[in-house]
C-alpha cells in the first residue's frame, strides 16, 4: 500500500510528473513538469504585459510608498477585467495537478499487481 501512496503524495506536494518519476514514467513525468512550467511561464508573462499600462516608465520618479499602492490598483483591475484569463491558467494547473495525481496512482496500484 505505501508504494501506491508515495507516488501520489510526491505529485500531491512537488507537483506533476514527480509522481510519474518515481514510478519510473521518466518521459511522462518530464512532459508534465515541462508542461507546468510552461504554464506558469506564459501566465507570468501574460500578468506582467498586462500590468505594463499601469506602471509609469520612469519609475525613478515615483515614490516607493505610492508605487505599492498604484500596483495594489492595478492588481485589482486587472483582476476583475482579466478573471476569464487567470480562471484559465489555473484550470490548466489544476488539470495536470489532477492528472499527475490520478496517473501515478494507477500506475502505482498497476504495478503492485504485478
Amino acid at each position: 500500500m505505501a508504494s501506491v501512496i508515495i507516488p501520489v503524495l510526491l505529485c500531491f506536494l512537488l507537483g506533476p510528473g514527480a509522481g510519474q518519476l518515481y514510478n519510473k514514467e521518466y518521459k511522462k513525468g518530464a512532459f508534465l513538469m515541462a508542461a507546468s512550467l510552461l504554464i506558469l511561464i506564459l501566465a507570468g508573462v501574460w500578468y506582467y504585459k498586462t500590468l505594463q499600462p499601469y506602471i509609469p516608465n520612469d519609475l525613478t520618479t515615483v515614490d516607493p510608498a505610492a508605487m505599492q499602492q498604484l500596483l495594489q490598483n492595478a492588481t485589482g483591475q486587472i483582476t476583475a477585467s482579466e478573471m476569464h484569463m487567470l480562471i484559465a491558467f489555473e484550470a490548466a494547473l489544476t488539470a495536470l495537478w489532477l492528472y499527475g495525481c490520478i496517473d501515478a496512482y494507477l500506475v502505482a496500484k498497476h504495478r503492485g499487481r504485478e
